[in-house]
């Protein structure tokens, strides 16, 4: 958190925005100038609604309140919204080498990471980290140019090169993330101090912890991997004899996934019925006579209203979901479509998670 989303994140806003040198006379081409930002930070505010509440805090405009920033929006900032937001306006080498610490920020917050996924942490880092010496602070040729340029050698992006060993000494990032960490310990405090039976509350000090950090990981993977049902239905209105159409549905783990149907014009809900879809299909299906071979792909669209519909004695539960075009991946991993296309039915366990679209200029990056 402090590594990542407190120091280093605000450090290259500061890049950017041409703060970082305390104003002095530096021409630097990856600094935006301020109209740049202002409409950066009116896309902000405008895709803030398509976000999904497991997201946490909405985006906020970054250039009015970026020293109120939590980390949980430096964390935002970082993997969903920059490389959307930032690839009009940076040149492609300034790009290439923000979104190597885009991937490897990514990888460091799964809860399971692979070991060959934290070689690949150490690779993304440096890499970056090359970028940054020799694209920002020009350090290489430090004594030939400009010796003010030493200030961006700060101690936090030297840091970046240990994170890949404490990975893989201590486990992932979020098993000794700190502020978890000094909520755990304040809470605990008071009964480890305690004089009355101090080695029992030692004891109850470990089952707490064992709680606190195991059994919320189980269930977190539980809850990702298992098949959704649904559990509870909400906003329900009579269309005919033979069905019911809803308008939010919750899941067996707790999750809403809302409609358009329902949707509020208010400026603070958000909407969060956007939603990526796991569905089968025959890699070989224009050959009738081929043996199947099926295979699980992910498509997304924006979910119109539930649906449950008796059929053979037998009860379905559907939704009714606007499909989006094809996706495309570009050259720095961001996926985008550029319009909706067909609506259909289908059945609620494909529905994976909620998703924003975030609509910048004529794309929807997802």
């Amino acid at each position: 958190m402090h590594l990542f989303f407190e120091n280093m994140a605000p450090q290259m806003y500061a890049h950017w925005t041409g703060k970082f040198f305390n104003n002095l006379p530096m021409s630097n081409d990856y600094e935006l100038s301020k109209s740049q930002w202002e409409i950066i930070g009116a896309q902000m505010e405008k895709i803030k609604k398509d976000m999904p509440n497991e997201i946490g805090r909405p985006p906020r405009d970054i250039l009015k309140y970026h020293n109120g920033y939590k980390a949980v929006e430096w964390r935002n900032w970082i993997i969903l919204f920059s490389l959307p937001l930032l690839r009009k306006y940076l040149d492609k080498r300034h790009l290439q080498g923000w979104s190597n610490i885009v991937k490897a920020v990514k990888l460091c917050l799964e809860p399971v990471i692979s070991e060959d996924q934290v070689d690949d942490v150490q690779q993304l880092l440096k890499k970056f980290l090359d970028y940054y010496e020799r694209f920002v602070v020009y350090f290489r040729e430090y004594y030939q140019h400009n010796s003010q340029r030493l200030a961006a050698c700060r101690i936090s992006f030297h840091y970046l090169l240990h994170v890949a060993n404490c990975i893989k000494y201590c486990g992932p990032s979020w098993t000794h993330w700190q502020f978890p960490m000094e909520r755990i310990c304040g809470i605990l405090q008071p009964l480890i101090k305690s004089r009355l039976n101090p080695y029992s509350n030692l004891s109850n000090t470990l089952t707490l912890l064992q709680q606190f950090y195991l059994l919320p990981f189980f269930s977190i993977s539980k809850s990702i991997f298992k098949e959704k049902l649904p559990k509870q239905w909400n906003s329900k209105q009579n269309i005919n004899n033979y069905g019911m159409k809803y308008g939010r549905l919750r899941t067996s783990d707790g999750h809403y996934i809302s409609s358009h149907w329902i949707k509020r014009k208010n400026k603070i809900a958000r909407n969060n019925y956007c939603v990526q879809i796991r569905r089968t299909i025959d890699k070989v299906s224009h050959r009738p006579n081929a043996l199947p071979q099926l295979m699980i792909v992910d498509i997304y669209g924006i979910v119109d209203y539930f649906f449950v519909h008796k059929f053979n004695d037998k009860i379905h539960m559907l939704a009714y979901v606007q499909l989006t075009s094809k996706i495309i991946d570009d050259e720095y991993e961001c996926k985008y479509f550029t319009q909706f296309k067909s609506k259909e039915f289908i059945d609620v366990r494909c529905v994976d998670h909620c998703v924003g679209f975030a609509k910048i200029d004529n794309k929807y990056f997802i």
